[in-house]
């Protein structure tokens, strides 16, 4: 016998204010169990519903004192939740500390036109050649056929496709906004494999496009004053990689069969034409061609920014089973 779903009801919330300034607040949950035969008590027990003490989530001064359990039919409640004022006496510093609130995270995407470096067939993935001499996997095609015209010259302008990147805005809430943090990290890739807000980024797949903060905000709370400053991080996903993949070709080769003289590509007419080459810079026509991959962003070591592994808030996390956000990456 468990809860299997709680939802608020949204148009049943009310706010009462008294003589004194003090506000008392009531907000009511639908709560669906698994059998017909639970009591009040099972309802209560689940996490799902606020606890008792916990703040209203828009009034740091009301908590949850108290939850009653209605009976609509078989297994389907509504709970309604009622806050009053907090007692100073009750609440510590940590609980009260604004800075000890959990993270907003913001998932949108961005489309922007991109250049086609391999054949876009998901559901094949193939090895490439790198100008290091390792390789790399890219989806697509079976490697065989590079991105040039019949003649093996690159397109000019370079064929290109529409690509959505997710973009996360994370706000945390901390006590001071660390410039040198924010030089540190603003404009760099990941080098270490981490998890964000529930997405698996692999090495340089995440750039930091900007740590940014509002300003400083204060709130006074039983006539304690608390500084802090939200500061959000942007970041910019791409689950490829934010290397550049570059094509080995140009207009001349290195031909290792006549003493490594510096060669031009030239048409059966005798005209200059582009070709590819090896990652030698020899002549690579008619073969598979070879890309080079380039770092051109500094890397830095995210998981020292502690940013939120998971979506869920601690209270829905014991919903799903999922991580919390204080478990971080």
């Amino acid at each position: 016998m468990s809860v299997t779903s709680v939802g608020e009801r949204k148009g049943r919330r009310s706010t009462t204010e008294a003589d004194d300034g003090t506000r008392s607040h009531s907000r009511v949950y639908y709560v669906r169990t698994d059998s017909d035969t639970d009591h009040g008590n099972t309802v209560l027990a689940s996490s799902l519903l606020p606890q008792k003490g916990e703040a209203h989530p828009t009034d740091l001064l009301a908590l949850v004192n108290g939850r009653t359990p209605n009976e609509i039919e078989k297994g389907h409640w509504e709970v309604d939740i009622q806050y009053g004022p907090r007692d100073p006496q009750d609440t510590d510093d940590t609980e009260r500390d604004p800075t000890s609130r959990e993270s907003f995270i913001r998932v949108s995407f961005q489309s922007m036109l991109v250049p086609v470096t391999a054949d876009a067939d998901p559901a094949v993935e193939f090895d490439y050649m790198l100008g290091a001499g390792g390789v790399i996997k890219l989806r697509g095609g079976d490697g065989s056929n590079a991105v040039v015209n019949a003649a093996g010259e690159p397109f000019d302008p370079p064929v290109m496709r529409r690509q959505s990147f997710p973009v996360l805005e994370i706000t945390e809430f901390e006590t001071v906004f660390d410039a040198k943090k924010a030089q540190k990290f603003i404009d760099s890739v990941n080098v270490d494999q981490i998890t964000i807000a529930g997405f698996e980024i692999p090495p340089r797949s995440a750039f930091m496009m900007g740590i940014s903060t509002p300003g400083i905000r204060w709130e006074t709370i039983d006539d304690i004053e608390f500084f802090y400053f939200p500061i959000v991080y942007t970041i910019h996903l791409n689950m490829e990689t934010f290397d550049l993949l570059l094509l080995e070709h140009g207009t001349y080769f290195i031909d290792a069969s006549d003493g490594n003289k510096l060669k031009a590509f030239l048409t059966d007419e005798g005209q200059p034409r582009l070709g590819l080459l090896t990652e030698d810079g020899d002549d690579n026509t008619g073969e598979k061609p070879v890309y080079k991959l380039m770092s051109n962003y500094r890397q830095e070591v995210w998981g020292t920014l502690a940013l939120p592994k998971s979506m869920l808030p601690a209270r829905a996390a014991n919903q799903f089973g999922g991580a919390k956000q204080g478990e971080k990456p």
